[in-house]
């Protein structure tokens, strides 16, 4: 199995497309080490293989980013999991995190994201912080066992489902294994995404309460209702 699986969800066969697979080959050449698995509707299978020979490129189950990815995740094989957007470039640094990877076996990793023409994001790995903001998926790669323990990624969530993972991931850590932080850009997102544009899943907000309660403590949910209250939401 290779060490990693790169799973690319996509709507389109086009060059931007080409571009994100061809810097993950440039960073990682070696299908043994990194597997490339595109999902895509089946109407675009066949283009998206004559634009990229080679590469395993299968057929979404269900018209949703998070099941894209879901059906990613089914058919690849890695011992670790990658997500990008199609848009996404992977950087020079990756190279250096598969080593990590293959020497230390963690649970998961954590890394900073060039954001647009913004700068850094960074990716250092807080319980604190998860609650009230997320982390990049193009700076986290998951161990298949990881996202096993605190996935699938919820469909029923538009743009918050890999939030949830990533709080179930950094609050259970007894499951999760060793997270580790690597302190530089593994990729460039260009700030454009389908999530900047539906910042807010109203799914996630409504189960926030009870997520709280779950891995915080009830304190902390009995804190936040009182919190809505006061504010009349």
């Amino acid at each position: 199995a290779p060490l990693v699986s790169v799973v690319i969800p996509t709507l389109v066969a086009d060059l931007e497309l080409r571009r994100c697979v061809d810097s993950v080959r440039l960073v990682c050449p070696q299908a043994a080490t990194c597997e490339v698995v595109i999902v895509a509707p089946p109407g675009q299978v066949q283009a998206i293989l004559a634009l990229l020979p080679g590469e395993t490129v299968i057929a979404e189950r269900r018209p949703s980013i998070y099941g894209a990815m879901n059906d990613g995740v089914a058919a690849s094989h890695g011992e670790y999991l990658y997500f990008l957007g199609k848009d996404d470039i992977v950087l020079p640094s990756f190279a250096r995190m598969l080593q990590v990877l293959g020497t230390e076996r963690p649970g998961a990793i954590f890394g900073d994201v060039y954001w647009g023409a913004s700068g850094i994001y960074p990716g250092r790995p807080s319980r604190w912080r998860v609650l009230v903001r997320n982390f990049c998926h193009q700076g986290i790669v998951y161990s298949r066992d990881a996202f096993r323990r605190h996935g699938p990624y919820n469909r029923k969530m538009r743009v918050q489902a890999d939030h949830l993972l990533n709080i179930r991931l950094l609050w259970d850590r007894g499951r999760s294994g060793r997270i580790l932080y690597f302190p530089q850009p593994l990729a460039w997102y260009s700030g454009a995404g389908f999530s900047i544009h539906q910042a807010r899943d109203p799914v996630f907000w409504k189960l926030y309460p009870t997520i709280m309660k779950r891995f915080v403590g009830g304190w902390a949910r009995l804190l936040l209702v009182s919190t809505r209250k006061l504010r009349g939401r």
